[in-house]
């Protein structure tokens, strides 16, 4: 783990590599689990970095790295957004949580979270504060997001506060280390293969 976890100067440089991430956090299940879910039981998988990852993305095929950290799975995806699918929320987080964000190219941030199968946050555009869906849902505690007030508008424009966020929801914060490892690597088909399916469905 980095020496100091809320340091997030790291993820300005991202884009000098052409990395504009899905990253999330996943209580509940192992990294094989979340392989299976993701890819199936016959999943090929190899070793590389998310940088590296970057040159096996193609038009149809995306590719999620996953790791551990402090008993918890992380993914990363270098440029697509498979682990933003509301179907794919639910299903991942069945026995525990999966909370997410996407930091585009465009600008625009989005954060999902999700509890033992329900959706329980998600924005497209999440600016500060993130709120749930249903208003007073138990399963969303409103000072995750008031601790991220420190941030000041340009970091919120670049949704460096849902990096801090995620820390708050999951008790660990994603990490320069985690762009650095080579991570257990799969291909799936494109996140678009959802479009106009259930999958999309937001309560």
């Amino acid at each position: 783990m980095d020496e100091n976890p809320t340091n997030f100067g790291w993820f300005f440089r991202l884009e000098e590599d052409g990395i504009y991430p899905t990253i999330s956090v996943i209580e509940g299940v192992d990294r094989e689990e979340v392989i299976q879910i993701l890819a199936g039981e016959d999943a090929e998988r190899e070793r590389m970095s998310v940088k590296e990852a970057i040159d096996e993305v193609t038009r149809d095929v995306d590719v999620i790295g996953l790791g551990e950290d402090s008993g918890l799975v992380f993914t990363i995806e270098a440029i697509s957004s498979t682990l933003a699918v509301p179907g794919v929320l639910r299903e991942i987080s069945q026995n525990g949580r999966c909370v997410s964000a996407t930091f585009s190219s465009e600008g625009v941030c989005s954060f999902h979270y999700a509890v033992r199968g329900e959706l329980v946050a998600y924005e497209f555009d999440a600016g500060y504060p993130v709120w749930p869906l249903i208003a007073r849902d138990d399963r969303w505690d409103v000072t995750w997001s008031e601790a991220t007030a420190e941030f000041d508008e340009n970091e919120i424009v670049q949704g460096v506060h849902l990096l801090s966020l995620i820390g708050q929801v999951m008790g660990i914060a994603p990490q320069a280390s985690w762009f650095k490892r080579q991570l257990w690597t799969i291909k799936i088909p494109c996140s678009v293969q959802f479009e106009g399916s259930p999958a999309w469905n937001i309560p």
